[in-house]
């Protein structure tokens, strides 16, 4: 009878240095490849390489699967040492120091169970909303089920080209193709993959845009008498100030210097979580004009005097919800008054078109906006721009409510003629 030969196997549990079991295959051990060589076809011969490449399977585990690949015809190499001479250049890459893993992980898995829990909560909540939403309406749905190493630049690039024929902005094709890189360049952090081929993909010029509309002096008077509170405070400040409006709603009494007429903008507030403003330069001074001044001290002598107190709060202290106030508020007086789609980022252009009519140097409203720049020169002389920027916002609301409205004394005739008590402001889920 003839002896039984006994062979290993790796369970699942165990990794190449737990050392074999009884009942399978022993497993192979990683060496220096040379690869295997030889000639398949009848009438178009071609030269066939295999070898075994390092991978890690759907559940995490690393396995050694055979690669096959053809490196050329007979034809093109006609001998076999130019074939051995190419292959000795494709091993190169197996056998090097660094050898990248090409993983068969499926892309939602990796998604869920790896990137999202390490690197989705470092990014900014705004953010983290976004590629979410990106993540479930686009990516997921499109590559959910692909191993990650199947996500070739083809495949990205068809998906692109399809959610711009779908009518989607350019601008949101951008931001998915964005996410998606930042998703697969973890990837080739962590070795799942060799190259990010997201940044292989092309977008088309983006077309160009219809000039914004914004709102003129006399629109944003109208606008303004017809407005309830606290929408109306909030649009006044707005469209002095430049801010963004969530850089309005998180600002806290500490921040507002009345005796030097500035506000110190230090963080913003999305759907009630509160972080750092959009930028490092948007971590600024602005400086106020006497109506502004007027409206914050008519608003502080009403409310709670205590300096961590939100300036515009709702009744319970949370913050404002923009997308409330907008819905319930702005956006309906504005459709009655005929002005439009108008929304809080409109006031802000609006801000910025009104400056440019003043003549306002690009350097200063820069400044007031809070952008980013890359530019030394204007990093440099930013100190001699704060009398500046002063002097524009004057010039600001005297162009927008006229010269005989800059005085404090016939600042609530204009502005605040049913001033609301801040506790009486519609937050989150309140109803208007």
């Amino acid at each position: 009878m003839p002896r039984q030969r006994t062979t290993f196997t790796l369970e699942p549990t165990q990794n190449r240095l737990s050392g074999p079991t009884k009942g399978g295959n022993l497993a192979r051990k990683k060496r220096f490849q040379h690869g295997s060589l030889f000639k398949r076809g009848r009438r178009n011969k071609v030269w066939v390489t295999r070898w075994w490449e390092p991978i890690i399977d759907s559940e995490g585990r690393s396995v050694a699967v055979r690669r096959s690949e053809i490196l050329g015809t007979v034809a093109e190499l006609p001998t076999r040492r130019q074939a051995e001479q190419l292959l000795a250049h494709r091993m190169q890459k197996i056998n090097g120091d660094y050898q990248s893993v090409r993983s068969t992980r499926k892309f939602v898995d990796f998604v869920r169970i790896d990137w999202e829990p390490v690197i989705l909560p470092t990014m900014k909540y705004a953010t983290q909303t976004s590629y979410a939403y990106f993540l479930r309406r686009h990516l997921i749905p499109a590559f959910g089920d692909l191993p990650l190493r199947e996500l070739s630049r083809e495949r990205i690039q068809v998906l692109l080209q399809a959610k711009l024929a779908s009518a989607l902005a350019w601008e949101t094709v951008h931001h998915i193709q964005c996410a998606l890189s930042k998703i697969l360049g973890t990837a080739v952090e962590w070795g799942y993959i060799e190259a990010n081929p997201v940044r292989l993909t092309r977008l088309p010029r983006r077309s160009r845009a219809r000039a914004k509309a914004v709102l003129n002096a006399q629109q944003i008077r109208l606008l303004l008498a017809a407005l309830p509170e606290p929408s109306r405070s909030l649009v006044f400040l707005l469209i002095l100030t430049g801010l963004r409006v969530g850089e309005l709603l998180a600002l806290h009494w500490r921040n507002v210097d009345l005796q030097a007429a500035l506000l110190r903008i230090e963080e913003t507030v999305y759907d009630g979580h509160f972080d750092e403003p959009k930028s490092r330069r948007g971590m600024r001074l602005v400086p106020l004009g006497s109506l502004a001044v007027a409206l914050l001290s008519t608003r502080k002598a009403r409310t709670d005097l205590n300096t961590e107190a939100l300036v515009f709060s709702s009744r319970n202290g949370t913050p404002l919800d923009r997308h409330t106030l907008l819905s319930r508020q702005l956006k309906p007086v504005a459709r009655a008054l005929g002005l439009g789609k108008v929304t809080w980022h409109l006031l802000r252009h609006s801000n910025a078109t009104l400056h440019d009519s003043l003549g306002t140097p690009l350097g200063t409203l820069q400044e007031l906006l809070g952008h980013s720049s890359s530019e030394i020169t204007r990093q440099l002389y930013v100190h001699s721009l704060t009398e500046d920027r002063r002097v524009a916002v004057e010039k600001l609301e005297a162009l927008v409510f006229g010269p005989k409205w800059t005085q404090v004394s016939r600042f609530e005739n204009l502005a605040l003629p049913k001033f609301v008590d801040g506790a009486e402001d519609v937050g989150r889920g309140d109803r208007i």
